[in-house]
Order: structure tokens, then C-alpha cells, then sequence
């Protein structure tokens, strides 16, 4: 099972989407965990998340997510599982975002974000999830 989980051909494709997701997704962790990029760190993240109604361990599992998950996918380990999480992060973020519309807030003229940005993280996800990590990665190293 664990060796199905990892095993990935030597996709360049697959390489390359999976470190654009890691490289855009790891900043967002990197807010959440360690107050990064104008983030609130590990502390106002949960506050901020269980505050809204968020269950204490799912605030965790996002902020996970996108952190070490984001770095695991950089790496190509296990990268269908992190691939995986990310795409319930990103289905419930949508949720969230939905009644903003559709479109990022360029202008400031919207009440928050749209759910554009999302809908792209969880396509390339769920090429992930079927491709595997690709050419470069650890899973496909453990799996030769």
C-alpha cells in the first residue's frame, strides 16, 4: 500500500507543478506557523481560526498543511497524501471565499477574496494526486 501511495514515473510535468504548488503554498504556511510575510503566527492562526468556529485540531492540520506539508511536496515526499490535504484545505477555503465571487480582489472593491486562486491550487492537486510527485523526488527515489 505504502509503495503504491509513493510510486511516480520520472515526469518532468509532475516535477514542475509540484514545486510551483510548494513555492506558492509554503508562504501562506509560513504566515500561519512562524508570523512570516506579515503572518500572525502559530498562536494568532489558532486563535484567529478557533475563534471563527474551527475545530482546535483542524486550525492545526491547515496550518500543517500548508507549512511541512508545502516542504514535504517541495521534496516530493509522500506527495499524494500532502496533495491530498491540500485539496480539503483549498475545498473549504472555497467554501469560505465562494461568496466573494469568483476573481481575487485586484481592486479592493469586493468585500474579501474570490475563490480563483483556490480552484487553481486544487487542479493542480488532484494532477498530483494522480501523477505522483514526478521526476526529482524522494518518493520516486524509495520507489526505483
Amino acid at each position: 500500500m505504502f509503495k503504491k501511495l509513493l510510486q511516480t514515473d520520472n515526469n518532468l510535468v509532475s516535477f514542475i507543478i509540484r514545486v510551483t504548488v510548494a513555492l506558492v503554498i509554503f508562504p501562506h504556511g509560513a504566515q500561519k506557523l512562524f508570523g512570516a510575510f506579515g503572518g500572525h503566527g502559530y498562536n494568532g492562526t489558532m486563535a484567529y481560526f478557533t475563534s471563527q468556529g474551527t475545530p482546535a485540531i483542524l486550525a492545526f492540520l491547515v496550518i500543517f498543511t500548508e507549512s511541512i506539508g508545502a516542504l514535504l511536496i517541495l521534496l516530493g515526499f509522500t506527495t499524494r497524501l500532502w496533495a491530498l490535504m491540500l485539496t480539503a484545505v483549498m475545498l473549504v477555503a472555497t467554501s469560505v471565499h465562494i461568496s466573494n465571487g469568483f476573481f481575487m480582489n485586484w481592486g479592493g472593491t469586493q468585500a474579501g477574496e474570490g475563490f480563483e486562486y483556490h480552484l487553481l491550487v486544487i487542479g493542480i492537486c488532484i494532477a498530483l494526486i494522480i501523477k505522483g510527485a514526478g521526476r526529482w523526488s524522494v518518493d520516486r527515489s524509495l520507489t526505483k
